[in-house]
């Protein structure tokens, strides 16, 4: 039911007229002018309406809240993806970045090394430290080794041409008494 633009009251239509009268304040509205505005009023409470509807559906579809962790896993794999479809793009940017940053590039590469050489060293004799009791027994057991190449080295036996006569069982059946 149409209302009165003045004073929000119910219009009533005269079809005589073909208007409309308000019954608290007494005025006459022409019908297409109240047709309208009323008309403009639902197209107006109609549009909020559906935006609303539509923001309580986007809510509702939105993706739940990642964790950091999953952000990150999701962002290297959006981004091997990239890379594979633009291989060509990638190689030029690499070039390109190392040709504007060689000498930066050069100076970390030969830091890193130095870096890494000087953990190898340090990891070693932490090793070596840690097992302090083996390697004093590895130690000992090389000398050892040493000691009995030396020992075998140095003693030559004699065999005197036995080995080409009898066997020792013939030579006891021979020695022995009837």
């Amino acid at each position: 039911m149409p209302q009165c633009p003045n004073c929000n009251h119910k219009l009533v239509f005269l079809e005589k007229r073909l208007r409309y009268k308000c019954a608290k304040c007494s005025r006459v509205f022409l019908q297409k002018f109240i047709e309208n505005t009323d008309f403009q009023g639902y197209n107006k409470h109609r549009r909020e309406l559906d935006k609303h509807n539509l923001n309580l559906e986007i809510k509702q579809r939105k993706r739940p809240k990642l964790s950091s962790e999953e952000r990150k896993l999701r962002t290297k794999e959006s981004a091997i993806k990239w890379k594979q479809d633009n291989l060509e793009k990638c190689k030029e940017y690499s070039r390109k970045h190392y040709e504007e940053n060689k000498d930066k590039i050069l100076a970390q590469k030969k830091i890193c090394k130095q870096k890494t050489k000087e953990k190898q060293y340090k990891w070693k004799k932490q090793y070596r430290d840690k097992l302090i009791d083996r390697t004093r027994l590895l130690g000992r057991i090389h000398h050892w080794r040493r000691q009995q190449e030396l020992k075998i080295n140095g003693y030559k036996p004699q065999t005197n041409g036995l080995n080409d006569s009898f066997s020792t069982f013939a030579l006891s059946y021979q020695l022995s008494p009837p």
